[in-house]
């Protein structure tokens, strides 16, 4: 009886080992971000409402990913001495605001909404703050944004950590957890991505409103500190073309700038890192030109959509990837999104030809 046991014991060593050895084999580069850009985590909770560190946690995780900028929004706070540097780490304060309609992100406001602005009208109040406000998980299984009737917002979340969560309590697909668990040992990012989801719906609402309004998307860690903070800021983050100054009051709002200003895009980070990512219209405009300094590699793929009607596939060209319009490309809002071995791992907010 001992020696079978010894011998189940052993094999179940040699499978966690053998996973172990398969996640390290996929565990993705992490090269510094190169002058003139950044990345960062969107959307970040602290035990000041439902998260499970403190700040100084949450940084150090932060740098320990290597980011340069987190976005903190708790539920309902602010706490406006917190922005600025920390550890190296810029912080950037919004707040999460609890809706009668669904949750909303509000950035560039100097406090936290009272009960009745949240109550009797969350976005006026946000605008009326003066600040920009965009719109969290809004297909949360338990949460999701229903006011879609209302036009005074900026923008909307479509990758969420909450919604992933969400997703997997209300299918009881208990299993991410499992895989989950068995992975942070080795890889912290492969362990957030246990939980991942192609963001087909949320994809979807965004082309089917950018055909009628201009607006960015942002994919938001909504870190907890489950499984863990570093595992959500290494599974992906929204990379911003600015640089940064050290000056707290001019580098706050020069990320919440670029955050919002469509140039920003996204990168599940644990997958494969991307950098110099810019989307633009050929001088001739009769081609999109995609931009990347690690574009070229043979395990990259994209594919290029027009207000959500897929084009078809991205070429090899010089400097990067391109789609040729076959003439003027048409009028429409053109966003890009790759794939790296077949995974998804790059979305960008998309550029207008009028």
């Amino acid at each position: 009886m001992k020696r079978r046991t010894l011998q189940i014991l052993a094999a179940l060593a040699a499978a966690w080992l053998g996973f172990g050895l398969w996640t390290l084999a996929r565990r993705a580069p992490r090269p510094p971000a190169p002058p003139g850009e950044i990345h960062g985590a969107y959307h970040v909770h602290t035990t000041k409402s439902d998260g499970r560190g403190a700040l100084d946690e949450v940084v150090a995780a932060a740098k320990t990913a290597g980011l340069q900028f987190l976005v903190v929004t708790d539920h309902n706070v602010m706490s406006p001495e917190d922005a600025g540097y920390h550890d190296g780490i810029l912080v950037v304060e919004g707040s999460e605001i609890s809706a009668p309609y669904g949750h909303v992100v509000g950035l560039g406001i100097s406090r936290a909404l009272t009960k009745e602005e949240r109550q009797k009208d969350a976005l006026g109040s946000v605008r009326a703050l003066g600040g920009q406000a965009m719109l969290a998980h809004p297909f949360h299984p338990r949460r999701p944004f229903t006011r879609w009737l209302r036009d005074d917002w900026v923008g909307l979340e479509v990758l969420s950590n909450d919604s992933f969560w969400g997703r997997t309590l209300a299918d009881r697909a208990f299993w991410r957890v499992g895989l989950s668990a068995l992975a942070i040992p080795w890889d912290s990012a492969q362990a957030g991505l246990a939980f991942f989801e192609e963001p087909r719906a949320e994809l979807a609402l965004y082309d089917a409103l950018s055909a009628v309004r201009r607006h960015p998307f942002l994919c938001a860690s909504d870190a907890h500190g489950w499984p863990s903070y570093r595992a959500a800021f290494e599974s992906f983050s929204m990379h911003v073309p600015v640089s940064l100054t050290g000056d707290a009051a001019v580098d706050v709002p020069r990320v919440v700038e670029g955050l919002l200003s469509r140039a920003a895009y996204c990168v599940v980070d644990g997958v494969a890192p991307a950098w110099g990512v810019r989307l633009s219209l050929a001088p001739g405009r009769d081609r999109i030109d995609l931009a990347a300094e690690n574009a070229r590699d043979p395990r990259a793929r994209f594919e290029i959509f027009r207000t959500g009607a897929p084009l078809g596939g991205l070429s090899r060209a010089a400097g990067g990837w391109a789609f040729d319009c076959g003439g003027p490309c048409p009028p429409g809002e053109y966003r890009v999104e790759g794939r790296w071995v077949g995974r998804p791992w790059l979305f960008t907010n998309p550029v207008k030809i009028e």
